[in-house]
């Protein structure tokens, strides 16, 4: 074997064995979480998602005198007949579910609940609080959503506005006004503990530094 053939044979072999004993290391994309002002607006959100979760059952033991504990499958039809809508639902994260998204639905289910709450404070007491501080969180979540960058600005929220247009006219009575405070109410919490879950998600939420 003449020194070519040796030098031919290195020139083939070193670059290989470099990469073996040598392995490329790759590191991964840095990652960012929320700015500090968006931080803070998620957590002011969060609070006060948790505030009006604690004051439901007491505003519900104020408004409703009835008790529709054993009357499940009637509450369901009443919610039918009613046309009381379900509350907006709030996913995981996910690609086909990004923070957008999330904050968009949230934003909605809060005005949904406002006009519910709207109606029903017209025939029944003590909901003040509670319409002051839905309020108050979709003013945080909007702060949200503008903070997190212009595809959080002001998206259109009004596509499901007339969702409980005309329930006025369908509370005629005392039992169906007290069924209505009850369905509302008892969605309004459980929905407030999606928001409150999705929040912590957002807030943890790390996505690829620019």
């Amino acid at each position: 074997i003449n020194t070519l053939d040796l030098t031919r044979t290195d020139a083939v072999f070193f670059p290989l064995l470099c990469c073996i004993l040598f392995p490329r290391v790759t590191r991964p994309a840095p990652t960012a979480g929320p700015s500090p002002a968006l931080r803070d607006a998620l957590e002011r959100a969060r609070m006060l998602a948790d505030k009006i979760s604690k004051d439901v059952p007491t505003v519900l033991a104020q408004a409703s005198t009835l008790d529709f504990l054993p009357l499940t499958s009637d509450l369901q039809m009443m919610a039918t007949a009613l046309h009381i809508p379900p509350a907006p639902v709030l996913k995981p994260l996910s690609p086909n579910f990004n923070v957008d998204t999330c904050m968009s639905r949230m934003a909605a289910g809060v005005r949904m609940f406002q006009g519910l709450l709207e109606v029903l404070s017209e025939r029944l007491g003590g909901l003040d609080s509670l319409q002051a501080d839905l309020r108050d969180l979709l003013a945080h979540v909007d702060k949200a959503r503008e903070v997190a960058g212009p595809s959080g600005g002001n998206a259109s929220l009004d596509e499901d506005l007339d969702q409980w247009a005309g329930l006025a006219a369908r509370l005629q009575g005392d039992y169906e006004t007290q069924a209505a405070a009850h369905l509302t109410l008892t969605q309004l919490r459980s929905f407030m503990h999606d928001v409150i879950r999705s929040l912590r998600a957002i807030t943890g939420h790390r996505t690829l530094a620019r």
